[in-house]
């Protein structure tokens, strides 16, 4: 039975997994938590390649961690291998005694193994049995006793919680790709109803999650994901067919007013979308002017959603590219509207960004 020491310990690091759904984060804090708890000099974690048949190191800590990582086990090769293919744990003392211990990760490595502790990953399926995805080694215990019951208890206890949270990891990442690339369909259909800013919007966000940086916005932040998405889809409007049936009905005198209209229907459009509703202010804001003079709202100054006045001046610049204007000439017309048309700080950052890159 763990000592109660080591089940808080246990406990601890359970709720520090919970907190991340960044795969290789989780991965690096899981192999970590298997050297405290195991008191080891390395550790390692391996998953099921794609092909079912072989073991990758995806995480290894230690010194020598960095070197394995392009390494291949077939299942039911070495005691990982082993261990992946029976779904049962293994403590070996002494590898130089065991006939299944290859040495093939030390040759490439240069690392030295004596003992090894290795539980499988396993996950629950839907028809009731069970998954190996992975395996968790613990490498050289540092007690000259070498690994014990209670290792093996506490890391197998670890290797529960951790399937669970790669899953939820694997998912979440699932998703974020599946959104990455339904976002750069939708660009492509703004592109296509606006050809003239081809590639245009890519320019803008890396230009608007440049100034967020600048400003102190870090980049894994909701803030920064919100004006990255936000700049990226502030046009997203254009997409509405009512919008264009609007447009192409108006008159002269009426049709620069039903053009407005898109900053709204595109927050409607976003407010909509569980992954996107955050933005909805960055769509709407994004033409109001700093001192109060610009639409929907003419909401002024730091009332103006943040995201939204980068969009601001962003957008502005790329217009004046397209124009064909010199650096020298569009930093003057930042420096005529700022504080009127844009946030003073946001221009001031975007000009050192214009002169940066123009050096």
């Amino acid at each position: 039975m763990p000592s109660i020491d080591k089940l808080e310990e246990l406990f601890e690091i359970l709720k520090n997994l919970s907190s991340t759904l960044d795969l290789d984060t989780l991965l690096k804090r899981i192999g970590d938590a298997a050297e405290r708890l195991t008191n080891s000099e390395a550790s390692s974690i391996m998953l099921i390649d794609e092909d079912k048949q072989h073991l990758y190191f995806k995480t290894a800590g230690g010194e020598k961690g960095y070197a394995v990582k392009k390494i291949k086990i077939k299942l039911g090769e070495g005691i990982a291998g082993n261990v992946a293919l029976t779904k049962q744990s293994e403590i070996i003392n002494d590898v130089s005694k065991d006939p299944r211990f290859t040495g093939k990760v030390d040759q490439q490595s240069g690392f030295q193994t004596r003992s090894i502790l290795a539980v499988p990953i396993i996950i629950n399926t839907t028809d009731g049995g069970d998954e190996v995805i992975g395996v968790i080694e613990a490498v050289n215990k540092k007690d000259p006793t070498g690994f014990t019951e209670e290792d093996k208890k506490l890391l197998e206890s670890l290797a529960g919680v951790a399937a669970v949270s790669i899953l939820n990891a694997k998912f979440s990442e699932d998703q974020r790709n599946f959104f990455t690339n339904v976002t750069e369909l939708i660009v492509s259909a703004i592109e296509t109803i606006r050809p003239k800013y081809r590639e245009r919007y890519w320019k803008m966000t890396q230009m608007a999650t440049l100034v967020a940086k600048m400003l102190g916005i870090q980049p894994r932040s909701e803030e920064y994901r919100n004006i990255y998405f936000g700049t990226l889809l502030h046009d997203i409007g254009y997409l509405s067919s009512k919008l264009k049936f609007e447009m192409d009905n108006a008159d002269v005198f009426e049709r620069t007013k039903v053009e407005q209209s898109h900053v709204i229907i595109g927050a409607e459009i976003v407010s909509k979308i569980s992954l996107l509703k955050n933005i909805a202010p960055i769509i709407k804001h994004h033409h109001e002017n700093f001192d109060g003079s610009g639409y929907p709202d003419g909401l002024k100054d730091e009332e103006i959603p943040l995201g939204a006045r980068i969009v601001s001046v962003v957008e502005y610049v790329e217009e004046l590219k397209i124009k064909n204007m010199q650096t020298e000439q569009i930093i003057q017309f930042l420096t005529q509207y700022s504080g009127s048309k844009f946030d003073p700080k946001i221009t001031e950052i975007v000009k050192e960004i214009l002169i940066t890159m123009g050096q």
